[in-house]
Protein backbone atom coordinates (compact mmCIF):
# COMPACT_ATOMS: atom_id res chain seq x y z
CA UNK A 1 0.00 0.00 0.00
CA UNK A 2 1.36 3.40 -1.02
CA UNK A 3 0.92 6.01 1.72
CA UNK A 4 0.72 9.78 1.25
CA UNK A 5 1.39 11.88 4.35
CA UNK A 6 0.50 15.59 4.33
CA UNK A 7 1.59 17.74 7.28
CA UNK A 8 4.96 17.30 8.96
CA UNK A 9 4.67 19.47 12.06
CA UNK A 10 5.26 18.58 15.70
CA UNK A 11 2.98 15.55 15.50
CA UNK A 12 3.01 14.70 11.82
CA UNK A 13 6.78 14.38 11.46
CA UNK A 14 7.25 11.57 14.01
CA UNK A 15 4.08 9.84 12.79
CA UNK A 16 5.39 9.80 9.22
CA UNK A 17 8.75 8.56 10.50
CA UNK A 18 7.05 5.61 12.18
CA UNK A 19 5.35 4.67 8.92
CA UNK A 20 8.77 4.58 7.26
CA UNK A 21 10.20 2.53 10.14
CA UNK A 22 7.37 0.04 9.61
CA UNK A 23 8.63 -0.51 6.07
CA UNK A 24 5.74 1.22 4.34
CA UNK A 25 6.11 3.14 1.08
CA UNK A 26 5.56 6.78 1.98
CA UNK A 27 5.34 9.99 -0.03
CA UNK A 28 5.31 13.21 2.02
CA UNK A 29 4.34 16.83 1.47
CA UNK A 30 4.40 19.87 3.72
CA UNK A 31 3.42 23.48 3.16
CA UNK A 32 6.96 24.39 4.27
CA UNK A 33 9.00 22.37 1.72
CA UNK A 34 12.17 22.24 3.85
CA UNK A 35 10.41 20.01 6.37
CA UNK A 36 9.54 17.51 3.66
CA UNK A 37 13.09 17.41 2.29
CA UNK A 38 14.34 16.07 5.62
CA UNK A 39 12.42 12.85 4.91
CA UNK A 40 14.21 12.08 1.66
CA UNK A 41 17.17 10.67 3.62
CA UNK A 42 14.74 8.30 5.40
CA UNK A 43 13.54 6.87 2.10
CA UNK A 44 10.39 8.92 1.58
CA UNK A 45 9.40 10.29 -1.80
CA UNK A 46 8.77 14.06 -1.83
CA UNK A 47 5.38 15.01 -3.29
CA UNK A 48 4.75 18.05 -5.49
CA UNK A 49 1.44 18.92 -3.82
CA UNK A 50 -1.63 17.38 -2.17
CA UNK A 51 -3.32 16.46 -5.47
CA UNK A 52 -0.12 14.88 -6.79
CA UNK A 53 0.40 12.86 -3.59
CA UNK A 54 -3.24 11.72 -3.58
CA UNK A 55 -3.05 10.61 -7.20
CA UNK A 56 -0.07 8.36 -6.42
CA UNK A 57 -1.32 6.95 -3.10
CA UNK A 58 -3.66 4.20 -1.99
CA UNK A 59 -4.12 5.88 1.39
CA UNK A 60 -3.63 9.58 2.19
CA UNK A 61 -3.18 10.99 5.71
CA UNK A 62 -3.64 14.64 6.61
CA UNK A 63 -2.25 15.94 9.92
CA UNK A 64 -2.38 19.74 10.21
CA UNK A 65 -3.14 22.15 13.02
CA UNK A 66 -6.16 24.21 12.01
CA UNK A 67 -9.51 23.19 10.47
CA UNK A 68 -9.13 25.89 7.79
CA UNK A 69 -5.77 24.40 6.85
CA UNK A 70 -7.25 20.90 6.57
CA UNK A 71 -9.96 22.22 4.26
CA UNK A 72 -7.36 24.05 2.17
CA UNK A 73 -5.20 20.93 1.82
CA UNK A 74 -8.15 18.69 0.93
CA UNK A 75 -10.68 20.96 -0.78
CA UNK A 76 -8.59 23.86 -2.06
CA UNK A 77 -6.89 24.28 -5.44
CA UNK A 78 -4.51 21.36 -6.04
CA UNK A 79 -6.07 19.70 -2.99
CA UNK A 80 -6.43 16.03 -2.16
CA UNK A 81 -9.97 15.93 -3.57
CA UNK A 82 -8.62 16.88 -7.01
CA UNK A 83 -6.19 13.98 -7.19
CA UNK A 84 -7.68 11.22 -5.07
CA UNK A 85 -8.54 8.02 -6.92
CA UNK A 86 -11.61 5.81 -6.62
CA UNK A 87 -11.07 3.05 -4.08
CA UNK A 88 -8.41 4.90 -2.10
CA UNK A 89 -8.74 6.19 1.46
CA UNK A 90 -8.33 9.62 3.04
CA UNK A 91 -7.64 9.63 6.78
CA UNK A 92 -7.76 13.00 8.50
CA UNK A 93 -5.89 12.75 11.80
CA UNK A 94 -6.14 16.46 12.63
CA UNK A 95 -8.35 17.72 15.45
CA UNK A 96 -11.36 19.26 13.72
CA UNK A 97 -15.11 19.39 14.25
CA UNK A 98 -17.39 16.50 13.26
CA UNK A 99 -18.98 18.87 10.72
CA UNK A 100 -15.60 19.37 9.04
CA UNK A 101 -15.03 15.61 8.97
CA UNK A 102 -18.37 15.08 7.25
CA UNK A 103 -17.54 17.81 4.74
CA UNK A 104 -14.23 16.16 3.85
CA UNK A 105 -15.90 12.74 3.65
CA UNK A 106 -18.49 14.05 1.21
CA UNK A 107 -15.83 15.56 -1.04
CA UNK A 108 -13.81 12.35 -1.41
CA UNK A 109 -16.90 10.15 -1.61
CA UNK A 110 -17.84 12.08 -4.74
CA UNK A 111 -14.60 10.73 -6.26
CA UNK A 112 -15.35 7.16 -5.17
CA UNK A 113 -12.88 7.23 -2.24
CA UNK A 114 -13.41 6.33 1.41
CA UNK A 115 -12.84 8.47 4.51
CA UNK A 116 -11.89 8.08 8.16
CA UNK A 117 -11.57 10.75 10.80
CA UNK A 118 -8.85 9.48 13.16
CA UNK A 119 -7.61 12.17 15.57
CA UNK A 120 -5.07 11.12 18.15
CA UNK A 121 -4.69 11.29 21.92
CA UNK A 122 -1.10 11.91 22.92
CA UNK A 123 1.49 14.59 22.28
CA UNK A 124 5.01 14.69 20.81
CA UNK A 125 6.41 11.88 22.99
CA UNK A 126 3.78 9.23 22.17
CA UNK A 127 3.86 10.32 18.52
CA UNK A 128 7.59 9.63 18.46
CA UNK A 129 7.24 6.32 20.30
CA UNK A 130 4.33 5.14 18.14
CA UNK A 131 2.09 4.80 21.20
CA UNK A 132 -0.69 7.21 20.30
CA UNK A 133 -4.33 6.41 21.04
CA UNK A 134 -6.24 6.79 17.77
CA UNK A 135 -9.98 7.57 17.79
CA UNK A 136 -11.68 6.48 14.58
CA UNK A 137 -14.88 7.43 12.79
CA UNK A 138 -16.02 5.88 9.52
CA UNK A 139 -17.13 2.58 8.02
CA UNK A 140 -15.84 -0.54 9.83
CA UNK A 141 -14.70 -2.06 6.51
CA UNK A 142 -12.56 1.04 5.86
CA UNK A 143 -11.09 0.82 9.35
CA UNK A 144 -9.99 -2.75 8.67
CA UNK A 145 -8.35 -1.76 5.40
CA UNK A 146 -6.43 1.02 7.17
CA UNK A 147 -5.66 -0.87 10.38
CA UNK A 148 -2.04 -1.88 9.53
CA UNK A 149 -1.19 1.74 8.71
CA UNK A 150 -2.86 3.13 11.84
CA UNK A 151 -1.21 0.46 14.00
CA UNK A 152 2.22 1.70 12.87
CA UNK A 153 1.46 5.03 14.56
CA UNK A 154 -0.60 4.08 17.61
CA UNK A 155 -0.76 1.42 20.30
CA UNK A 156 -4.55 1.63 20.77
CA UNK A 157 -7.21 2.02 18.08
CA UNK A 158 -10.67 2.93 19.36
CA UNK A 159 -13.56 2.73 16.92
CA UNK A 160 -16.06 5.44 17.84
CA UNK A 161 -18.71 5.08 15.12
CA UNK A 162 -19.58 6.70 11.81
CA UNK A 163 -17.87 9.63 10.14
CA UNK A 164 -17.38 12.45 12.65
CA UNK A 165 -17.52 10.17 15.71
CA UNK A 166 -13.73 10.14 16.11
CA UNK A 167 -13.67 13.93 15.95
CA UNK A 168 -16.45 14.24 18.54
CA UNK A 169 -14.72 11.83 20.92
CA UNK A 170 -11.42 13.71 20.53
CA UNK A 171 -13.06 17.02 21.46
CA UNK A 172 -14.61 15.44 24.55
CA UNK A 173 -11.20 14.01 25.50
CA UNK A 174 -9.45 17.35 25.10
CA UNK A 175 -12.22 18.99 27.10
CA UNK A 176 -11.16 16.85 30.03
CA UNK A 177 -7.48 17.59 29.37
CA UNK A 178 -8.06 21.34 29.42
CA UNK A 179 -10.04 21.09 32.66
CA UNK A 180 -7.40 18.92 34.33
CA UNK A 181 -4.56 21.20 33.27
CA UNK A 182 -6.28 24.36 34.49
CA UNK A 183 -7.50 22.65 37.66
CA UNK A 184 -4.06 21.35 38.56
CA UNK A 185 -2.57 24.80 37.94
CA UNK A 186 -5.05 26.39 40.35
CA UNK A 187 -4.55 23.68 42.97
CA UNK A 188 -0.78 24.02 42.71
CA UNK A 189 -0.90 27.78 43.21
CA UNK A 190 -3.23 27.36 46.19
CA UNK A 191 -0.85 24.87 47.80
CA UNK A 192 2.24 26.99 47.18
CA UNK A 193 0.68 30.25 48.35
CA UNK A 194 -0.50 28.45 51.49
CA UNK A 195 3.13 27.77 52.36
CA UNK A 196 3.12 24.06 51.48
CA UNK A 197 5.63 22.09 49.43
CA UNK A 198 4.17 21.50 45.95
CA UNK A 199 5.27 17.86 45.92
CA UNK A 200 2.80 17.27 48.75
CA UNK A 201 0.03 17.79 46.20
CA UNK A 202 1.52 15.06 43.99
CA UNK A 203 1.83 12.81 47.04
CA UNK A 204 -1.87 13.20 47.79
CA UNK A 205 -2.89 12.61 44.18
CA UNK A 206 -0.68 9.52 43.94
CA UNK A 207 -2.37 8.03 47.03
CA UNK A 208 -5.92 8.93 45.95
CA UNK A 209 -8.57 7.29 43.79
CA UNK A 210 -7.82 9.77 40.98
CA UNK A 211 -4.19 8.78 40.72
CA UNK A 212 -2.90 9.32 37.19
CA UNK A 213 0.41 9.24 35.29
CA UNK A 214 -0.61 12.72 34.08
CA UNK A 215 0.29 14.28 37.41
CA UNK A 216 3.65 12.51 37.59
CA UNK A 217 4.62 13.79 34.14
CA UNK A 218 2.79 16.98 33.23
CA UNK A 219 2.18 17.90 36.86
CA UNK A 220 5.84 17.45 37.78
CA UNK A 221 6.86 19.66 34.84
CA UNK A 222 4.41 22.34 35.94
CA UNK A 223 5.89 22.34 39.44
CA UNK A 224 9.30 23.01 37.85
CA UNK A 225 7.79 25.68 35.55
CA UNK A 226 8.94 23.73 32.50
CA UNK A 227 6.66 24.61 29.61
CA UNK A 228 8.49 23.10 26.62
CA UNK A 229 5.89 22.66 23.90
CA UNK A 230 4.37 19.24 23.46
CA UNK A 231 0.85 20.53 22.79
CA UNK A 232 0.75 24.28 22.21
CA UNK A 233 -1.56 26.45 24.27
CA UNK A 234 -2.88 28.07 21.08
CA UNK A 235 -3.98 24.65 19.82
CA UNK A 236 -5.78 23.88 23.07
CA UNK A 237 -7.55 27.22 22.74
CA UNK A 238 -8.55 26.26 19.18
CA UNK A 239 -9.90 22.93 20.42
CA UNK A 240 -11.91 24.67 23.13
CA UNK A 241 -13.51 26.80 20.42
CA UNK A 242 -14.39 23.66 18.48
CA UNK A 243 -15.91 22.16 21.65
CA UNK A 244 -18.17 25.20 21.99
CA UNK A 245 -19.25 24.91 18.36
CA UNK A 246 -19.99 21.20 18.73
CA UNK A 247 -21.92 21.82 21.95
CA UNK A 248 -24.07 24.38 20.13
CA UNK A 249 -24.68 21.90 17.30
CA UNK A 250 -25.90 19.18 19.66
CA UNK A 251 -27.60 21.62 22.06
CA UNK A 252 -25.46 20.89 25.14
CA UNK A 253 -24.46 23.54 27.68
CA UNK A 254 -20.80 23.58 28.75
CA UNK A 255 -20.57 26.39 31.33
CA UNK A 256 -17.34 25.16 32.96
CA UNK A 257 -15.70 24.64 29.57
CA UNK A 258 -16.71 28.16 28.51
CA UNK A 259 -14.90 29.54 31.57
CA UNK A 260 -11.82 27.46 30.77
CA UNK A 261 -12.00 28.58 27.14
CA UNK A 262 -11.94 32.23 28.18
CA UNK A 263 -8.98 31.53 30.46
CA UNK A 264 -7.00 30.04 27.58
CA UNK A 265 -8.06 32.89 25.29
CA UNK A 266 -6.58 35.41 27.72
CA UNK A 267 -3.40 33.37 28.09
CA UNK A 268 -2.94 33.33 24.31
CA UNK A 269 -3.59 37.07 24.06
CA UNK A 270 -0.92 37.53 26.75
CA UNK A 271 1.65 35.95 24.41
CA UNK A 272 1.76 32.37 25.69
CA UNK A 273 0.22 30.67 22.66
CA UNK A 274 3.43 29.00 21.49
CA UNK A 275 4.21 27.51 24.91
CA UNK A 276 2.82 24.19 26.11
CA UNK A 277 -0.78 24.41 27.26
CA UNK A 278 0.48 23.77 30.81
CA UNK A 279 1.74 27.38 30.69
CA UNK A 280 -1.78 28.24 31.81
CA UNK A 281 -0.08 28.05 35.20
CA UNK A 282 2.26 30.93 34.28
CA UNK A 283 -0.76 32.94 33.16
CA UNK A 284 -2.56 32.39 36.46
CA UNK A 285 0.60 33.03 38.46
CA UNK A 286 1.07 36.38 36.72
CA UNK A 287 -2.37 37.43 37.90
CA UNK A 288 -3.65 37.88 34.34
CA UNK A 289 -6.73 35.68 34.71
Amino acid sequence: MRIGFLGLGTMGAPMATNLLKAGLTVQVWNRTPARAQLFAAQGAKIGKGPAHVAAESDLVITMVAQPKDVEQVVLGPDGVAEGIRAGSILIDMSTVSPATSRKLAGAVAAKGAEFLDAPVVGSKGPATEGTLVILIGGLPITVERARPVLAAMGKTLIYAGGVGAGAALKLATNLMLAHVGAGFAEALLLVEKSGLQPNKLLEVLEASTFRSPYYQTKGASMIKREFATHFALKHMHKDLRLMSEQAADVKVQLPVTEAVRELFARAERAGRGELDYSAILAHLEAGEA
